[in-house]
């Protein structure tokens, strides 16, 4: 989300967690009654053409994704589809050791035998289970490798609005970018076609889809759907990051310009829906609303939805909070919704930085943002920042530790680090990382000097280098992620994967066919 630098994502095969507590061990079938029990919204049905809703990350982050669970309900409200969920295991060595299968939360389907397998990604590393799905499924990873009794798979999600090319091998078909609009359209196609090829066929020619085999390293311009808000969950459930909280969206898209986000104003203009239909989305059984988007804090609305839910007895969470937006009213209104910390992005080591990158955030803003909090009885605040951007130099960092120094001593303070990953189709698209050497030095450089006062936590700089290459390659990137996968996943799998690969192959890709936006290439 806008405001906040991007976290380690996905979990690397080699990196996963190897065996749970016995005791919690559960097969498949007592694993899906255990989270249906808990759940609120469930939708079972039956239906000709069955559809594997599939999340390459674990079910607590799975039902933590609004567009996840707005794609749950548009696929079964069509009369001839049922869609399921299909998750990554929390312990995938032990599934694959006793060789059980992902299958459908709903019924139990084995992921193998539904008629289309729709993939929603988020971030670059969340290839890896990608893999583990498909492999414990049984079903060939690469595309060329399956047979016509094989799903056919359709990747979407917000991945796509950046870079789905390392997906190229492994994919039928991507929707690229907000997908209410052409996924409608493919399931009108899916209806009545006679066959695959006649449905792959028939999708390259709607806008916003990229079928590979067909449109190569053409990837279709991004799709921003400018209706359909409110946007809102349909499942409510315990277990997960985002607990009992029902999500809503009540605005979509930004009017800032910041250089690092794909979620900007001149791409993605802010839209807002009405204060009174985004109240009348929330039922009255969940305990909690999660206001999610790119930029909340600047919907019109919020104050008076907050009040409101407040009024109703509920408690309430912001997605992304600016602190040039907030008052004291504002955050008391935080306060009575439930919050503990108070939690802002810098998104740049210093106000120089700052004006550079194009994020018009003050450090006054952010030091009284952390005064209104303690003055609401909060007991934290957490500051987002990005280290590595374009001329960064050493006394940056220093402005940084100053503050954060400062900033303790008014309230317990908590630091997330992060380097910075450029993506594709933003001004800092075709920016340089800035190498491991570096990225490690400044976070060295900070543990050290605020370990004593300050809750440093940071993104490592050999996996932010891995979702660099993934982000700026080709589809050679998604077969190096393939041999690194293979190879155990650990980083040196990664780094031998890579040697042989060209290091910004989807720029290239993008420029050759002019769908980088001019402003990248600066």
């Amino acid at each position: 989300m806008k405001g906040r630098p991007p976290k380690r994502r996905g979990t690397p095969r080699g990196k996963q967690a190897k065996h749970v507590d016995a005791r919690r061990v559960l097969d498949p079938t007592a694993w899906r009654k255990e989270l249906l029990a808990g759940e609120i919204g469930t939708i079972v049905r039956d239906a000709p053409l069955r559809v594997g809703l599939c999340y390459p990350l674990p079910y607590r982050t799975a039902m933590s994704s609004l567009g996840y669970q707005v794609i749950y309900r548009m696929l079964n409200s069509r009369s001839f589809i049922a869609a399921e969920r299909v998750l990554l295991p929390d312990d995938v060595p032990l599934w694959r050791e006793r060789r059980w299968q992902p299958v459908g939360l709903e019924t139990g389907r084995p992921l193998a035998s539904f008629d289309l397998l729709a993939f929603s990604v988020t971030y670059d590393l969340d290839i890896t289970g990608f893999f583990d799905l498909l492999d414990l499924g049984g079903v060939p990873l690469l595309r060329a490798d399956r047979r016509d009794t094989d799903p056919p798979i359709l990747l979407g999600g917000p991945l796509t609005a950046s870079n789905p090319l390392p997906f190229g091998p492994f994919i039928d078909l991507a929707v690229i970018g907000d997908g209410e609009v052409a996924v409608e359209r493919l399931l009108d196609i899916l209806e009545g076609a006679p066959d695959r090829d006649a449905f792959l066929a028939a999708a390259a020619a709607v806008p916003g889809v990229w079928v590979p085999q067909i449109h190569g390293d053409r990837v279709p311009a991004v799709q921003k759907v400018t209706t359909g808000l409110p946007a809102y969950g349909q499942i409510v459930t315990p277990a997960t990051e985002l607990s009992n909280m029902f999500l809503v969206e009540a605005s979509r898209g930004c009017p800032r310009y910041c250089k690092f986000c794909l979620v900007r104003a001149p791409e993605s203009p802010m839209r807002e829906s009405e204060v009174e239909r985004v109240l009348a989305t929330i039922p009255e059984h969940a305990p909690r609303v999660g206001f999610v988007g790119a930029a909340v804090s600047e919907w019109s609305g919020i104050r008076e939805a907050l009040r409101r839910v407040v009024a109703m007895g509920k408690g309430a969470s912001v997605s992304s909070l600016r602190a040039d937006r907030l008052d004291e009213d504002f955050v008391a209104l935080l306060a009575a919704a439930g919050y503990r910390s108070m939690t802002i992005a810098s998104d740049a080591p210093s106000q120089r930085l700052r004006n550079t990158v194009g994020k018009a955030i003050r450090e006054k803003h952010l030091w009284r943002a952390a005064e209104l909090g303690k003055q609401a009885g909060m007991q934290k605040v957490k500051l987002y920042v990005i280290v590595g951007l374009p001329g960064e130099t050493d006394a940056d960092i220093d402005e940084l530790i100053a503050f954060s120094k400062a900033l303790s001593g008014l309230l317990p303070t908590a630091l997330g680090v992060s380097p910075l990953v450029p993506k594709l189709h933003t001004p800092l698209g075709d920016a340089e990382f800035a190498g491991m050497p570096l990225v490690d030095e400044r976070l060295h450089r900070l543990r050290r000097e605020l370990g004593a006062t300050v809750d440093v936590r940071s993104t490592s700089a050999k996996w932010a280098w891995v979702e660099y290459r993934m982000s700026q390659g080709a589809e050679d990137a998604g077969l190096a992620a393939l041999a690194a996968w293979r190879a155990g996943g650990g980083f040196s799998a990664w780094r031998d994967a890579f040697e042989a690969v060209e290091e910004r192959g989807a720029l290239r890709a993008a420029r050759q066919h002019q769908l980088f936006p001019a402003a990248g290439m600066r």
